[in-house]
């Protein structure tokens, strides 16, 4: 079973994992297609396919990729997190808020946040990882990709403040 998990919400950030008892082990910052929303009750930020109605704006999503040591064990936790059934069932449920899959993530190398905003990054080949994307047919998340009167999107597809934070203790 794949071991490798790319986060791009919250979970990225040292002190929520480490507050979960993850083990995660960082290997490098990622990136894949996607476009990212603000979650309902500012509950955080979701993932969403690339191929969405929305069609303005960056369609990349910026995260960690971390390896998952006992990933069967871990998988179940990460699961009851994103609200997904997939450990349980075996597939994602249709009411699941969040939906697993095995996506590309093509990992991203650079020294400074500086680099990283300017695009100045290296690119690694592309590898499969877990990544828990938003199911478009649960009516919260439908209803975030779908808006058209307020915009939920983070345009930058980077959740700032946890990558920053995940950053700062990958380079210490």
């Amino acid at each position: 079973m794949q071991t490798l998990i790319f986060l791009s919400n919250k979970l990225q950030n040292p002190s929520e994992y480490k507050f979960l008892n993850l083990p995660l082990e960082f290997i490098a910052f990622g990136i894949t297609e996607g476009k990212m929303y603000s979650h309902f009750r500012n509950r955080g930020v979701f993932v969403a396919p690339a191929d969405t109605r929305v069609r303005w704006g960056n369609s990349v999503v910026y995260g960690g990729l971390f390896h998952v040591p006992d990933v069967e064990f871990y998988l179940r936790i990460l699961d009851a997190y994103h609200e997904n059934s997939m450990s349980s069932l075996g597939k994602n449920h249709y009411y699941d808020t969040h939906h697993r899959h095995l996506y590309n993530v093509t990992p991203i190398y650079f020294n400074t946040l500086d680099e990283l905003a300017r695009l100045q990054y290296k690119e690694g080949r592309g590898t499969p990882a877990h990544l828990y994307m938003g199911n478009l047919q649960h009516p919260k998340i439908a209803r975030r990709v779908n808006e058209t009167k307020k915009s939920y999107r983070i345009v930058s597809g980077i959740d700032v403040q946890n990558f920053t934070k995940l950053f700062g203790e990958v380079t210490t």
